[in-house]
């Protein structure tokens, strides 16, 4: 059974596209990580709110993800233009298209 997040990342005034960048680049870094089976970055109509949907093959896959050189290079690069790193919901994704 899969493990699905999503997370909810509110910047400060005026960040939020530098932040969908730096998401952007964890995703490109993640391309390789088997594990990770869909990582999409999302806007809002809120221009400072940034929104990554997350589907891993279970949920120690994540954790570990976070260890990675690439993505706590990125998290240390993200941290002081955010206010608030917020988990919507964590959820078990069965199947559908674009989930194997």
């Amino acid at each position: 059974m899969h493990y699905g997040l999503w997370t909810k990342f509110t910047t400060q005034a005026g960040e939020g596209q530098r932040l969908v960048d730096l998401l952007l680049e964890a995703a490109t870094s993640l391309q390789d990580v088997s594990d990770c089976k869909q990582y999409i970055v999302s806007t809002t109509e809120q221009s400072d709110t940034v929104m990554v949907r997350e589907i891993w093959t279970d949920q120690e896959a994540h954790a570990a993800s976070l260890q990675l050189p690439a993505t706590r290079q990125l998290i240390e690069q993200a941290r002081p233009i955010l206010l608030q790193v917020e988990r919507v919901f964590e959820d078990r994704p069965l199947g559908g298209k674009g989930l194997v």
